[in-house]
């Protein structure tokens, strides 16, 4: 079963190295520039070394064979593809994404570090035509912060429940509806709580305030059309369980938690994780300044506050950010 990938490639048409599985589609921003934007906190072969081993530790606690075939849908910049590459348990690695630009940067990246896996290739294919790859042909599909920019969610699972073979894995790291949720409502509390401490808000800070708060009720509402949208869902996985069930597919999902961190890393973030959060999010997503994200995350401190009693690394709330792993029922 291992051979089917390589003999699927090798009918496919080839450009400098790439693969040509879907038509090519030009991510939404310029793809140089994201890359820039999104470096991993190292480019060390030791960086990536170490995250391999926390991914290749996780797929195989979820059932992932040794040597098997794994297939990442959206690599972007391949920081993700990289770690993966760097571990000698994975087998042939197919990494894709319908941008060829960004196909081009994660080969680039790849190629300046030595790999461990089997086989490495590389192939522009759009989340729609998964299915186009034989049945069975990879025994993981990898997704991470892609899933809520597919527009069509039933669909592209019931495609991975085809593709998968018994046993086969569908692992994605997305964001959780009620975080996201709550985010949005308490941003709309923090000019007054500013104001509290004696801080009025600038114009330019209303702003930023303002279009966080619309951001985070947009991204909840599910009653507009989302379709030219870059990030459409946020998922609740109660849904995602019935979604699965429907395709004879496993859920179990792993709130606050980060398929690339080591799992004792993960359950000491997992207390007070909603603050780290939010903060974190207004910086790098919303790109508020530095002194304004600190200025607000502090006074919001009663509010984050509420949740102290309440949590635990096993009882961690809100949902923000997480791992869900689907596996396809023998």
């Amino acid at each position: 079963m291992f051979d089917l990938l390589s003999r699927y490639l090798e009918g496919l048409p080839v450009h400098d190295g790439i693969y040509r599985i879907s038509a090519p589609r030009p991510f939404q921003q310029d793809e140089a520039l994201y890359d820039s934007q999104h470096r991993p906190p190292s480019d060390s072969a030791e960086f990536y070394r170490a995250r391999g081993e926390t991914l290749f530790a996780f797929f195989k606690r979820h059932g992932f064979r040794a040597g098997a075939p794994l297939l990442e849908v959206g690599c972007g910049t391949g920081t993700m593809s990289m770690s993966l590459a760097s571990h000698p348990g994975f087998g042939h690695l197919l990494f894709t994404d319908p941008s060829p630009a960004f196909c081009r940067l994660a080969k680039a990246r790849i190629g300046a570090q030595s790999v461990a896996a089997a086989r490495v290739d590389f192939a522009m294919l759009s989340a729609e035509d998964i299915d186009l790859l034989p049945n069975g042909s990879v025994e993981a599909v990898f997704l991470r912060s892609v899933l809520h920019h597919i527009p069509d969610i039933d669909d592209f699972i019931a495609r991975c429940a085809r593709l998968l073979p018994p046993g086969g894995i569908l692992v994605c790291e997305e964001p959780y509806y009620e975080g996201y949720l709550m985010m949005g409502f308490l941003g709309q509390f923090v000019a007054v709580a500013l104001a509290e401490s004696g801080y009025t808000c600038t114009p330019a800070e209303m702003e930023h305030l303002n279009l966080f708060v619309a951001t985070m009720q947009y991204y909840s509402r599910r009653n507009v059309d989302k379709s030219t949208a870059e990030d459409k869902h946020l998922f609740r996985p109660d849904e995602l369980q019935v979604t699965g069930r429907a395709e004879g597919l496993d859920l179990v999902h792993y709130p606050n938690w980060h398929v690339t961190v080591p799992a004792d890393q993960n359950i000491a973030g997992r207390t007070g994780y909603f603050r780290t959060f939010f903060g974190t999010y207004v910086r790098h997503c919303m790109s508020w300044p530095e002194d304004f994200a600190n200025r607000a995350t502090a006074a919001m401190a009663k509010y984050f506050d509420y949740f102290t009693p309440i949590e635990s690394p096993g009882n961690t709330v809100p949902y923000c950010f997480g791992t869900f792993v689907f596996t396809k029922q023998r």
